[in-house]
């Protein structure tokens, strides 16, 4: 018997081990190849595929089906795509957890309960004491705090799913009594109706740890993470890779005490960018972020921030309005590919919306600008003035005709007035202000030097820049109106 034994044991160890490997090395890169064709229903049809595959594996093992369901969960959980995963078969886990209370209520015995309490009570205590002692113990080994240890010991102290699989197999093969068995799975039942109770008393346990026994250096990286509260960056490409930098630069909080940036987690749905940006360092998952259960999957309910770095119009415009759908606070701003598309973004919800293209040319501009000895000040000054003139003329193109294109901007001609009182604030302009020649004609001194004060409006007039100080000369009735303020 007992070499018979031993030889189906280490073949039934052979082939879980033989499995395990080939499942994670094998099936990782099978992921990837389907992850390249960006179809979620293939993403799911392989997951449940693989569950299937190595349940009926484990079962021709010797095994339970259940353990092959497992062993594919465990396997799926190393790969890159574990997020995504998570959120695609959300569906599927709600309706099988479900299912799976329903059958567990319905197995407990309520008169062998009221009859055996004394002893539930004690295999009860007995259950989640010895477990909460030897995952406490084993933490510190593993790196945990003593903190943490109590409370993961309380929070998984209660007894497990698998524990039905074992008393089942135990009943079928006579192993345990009827009665036992029975009382088991009533002793495992409450043990996980208390786990929310346990929770607390796990949080309450480690503040007690901490506050008499608890060092107080702390680690300085962690100052102020909120690891529910990141900046989510959607899509890493070479922009999202500059921001990621940005982010993380110590000056980014805004805090001299502080050594690391914003919090931030980035998702792409490129295997090979997650893959290798890992490598590097960088806080990066695989998933589509512009899912709020992609997000939800990976631990992030309240993000600081959405930064969404895509490319194609389309599917930015639909990111915005899904995440502006899910988290109506929270500052969601965009990656524009031209001005109609910049006031698209704004319509679906996103807080603000960057233009690359015009963006660039104005940097040039601006370090052309300051080349030639233009105040930094002057130059920002225009450098929002030429925005807001692409808005306002973007506004005024779509209102004419909806599938108009915005291809050429109108020429915008500015005349520089000498104004002097540096230290009178210039109001803020807005899209929506117009300035009347007549409200800016006195709001500067005498002896004014300076810069010039000046608004968009959407008639169709400008200043004529051939012209002396005084005069005006709507030459080109096409150009928008700027208004200057000038004393000679």
């Amino acid at each position: 018997v007992w070499p018979m034994l031993v030889k189906e044991s280490l073949k039934a160890l052979a082939g879980l081990g033989l499995l395990s490997l080939g499942g994670k090395y094998l099936l990782r890169r099978v992921f990837e190849v389907v992850a390249e064709a960006r179809s979620s229903e293939a993403f799911v049809a392989l997951c449940l595929l693989t569950v299937a595959g190595t349940s009926l594996l484990t079962q021709k093992l010797g095994f339970s089906d259940t353990l092959g369901a497992f062993l594919a969960g465990a396997i799926l959980a190393e790969t890159n795509f574990r997020t995504q995963i998570e959120a695609d078969i959300r569906p599927f886990r709600g309706l099988l957890l479900g299912l799976f209370f329903v059958t567990t209520g319905s197995s407990i015995d309520i008169e062998l309960l009221f009859r055996e309490w004394p002893n539930v009570l004690a295999l009860l205590a007995g259950l989640i004491i010895i477990k909460t002692l030897i995952i406490s113990a084993i933490g510190p080994r593993v790196g945990l705090t003593l903190q943490e240890s109590v409370r993961i010991g309380l929070l998984l102290s209660q007894g497990g799913e698998f524990a039905f699989v074992v008393f089942s197999l135990a009943n079928r093969l006579g192993v345990l009594p009827l009665e036992l068995n029975k009382l088991l799975i009533i002793v495992v039942v409450l043990s996980m109706a208390l786990t929310p109770l346990l929770n607390e008393i796990g949080r309450w346990a480690a503040d007690f740890i901490d506050d008499k026994f608890g060092s107080e250096d702390k680690v300085e990286e962690m100052v102020n993470y909120e690891g529910s509260e990141p900046v989510v960056i959607v899509g890493f490409g070479q922009m999202g890779q500059v921001l990621a930098n940005l982010l993380s630069a110590p000056l980014a909080s805004g805090s001299d005490g502080n050594t690391v940036g914003w919090p931030f987690v980035a998702f792409d749905l490129n295997p090979s960018v997650v893959k290798e940006s890992r490598k590097l360092g960088f806080p990066i998952l695989y998933g589509d972020a512009s899912r709020p259960a992609v997000l939800l999957s990976a631990g992030i309910t309240s993000p600081k921030a959405v930064m969404i770095m895509y490319t194609d119009k389309k599917r930015t415009i639909e990111a915005v309005q899904r995440l502006r759908l899910a988290f109506p606070a929270i500052p969601i701003y965009a990656r524009a590919q031209d001005m109609m598309h910049l006031l698209d973004l704004k319509k679906a919800g996103a807080t603000d919306a960057i233009l690359e293209n015009a963006e660039t040319s104005l940097q040039l501009g601006s370090k052309l600008l300051k080349g030639f000895g233009v105040m930094s000040d002057d130059v920002t000054f225009l450098r929002q003035l030429v925005r807001n003139s692409m808005e306002i003329q973007a506004q005024e193109v779509l209102s004419q005709k909806d599938d108009q294109e915005f291809d050429i901007m109108k020429p915008l001609q500015v005349r520089v007035a000498d104004i002097v009182e540096a230290e009178k604030t210039i109001p803020s302009t807005s899209n929506d202000d117009k300035l009347s020649r007549e409200d800016n004609t006195d709001t500067a001194g005498e002896d004014a030097k300076g810069v010039l004060y000046c608004e968009l409006n959407g008639t169709n007039n400008f200043l004529d820049q051939t012209k002396g100080a005084g005069e005006m000369n709507t030459v080109n009735p096409s150009m928008p109106l700027i208004t200057t303020t000038e004393e000679s």
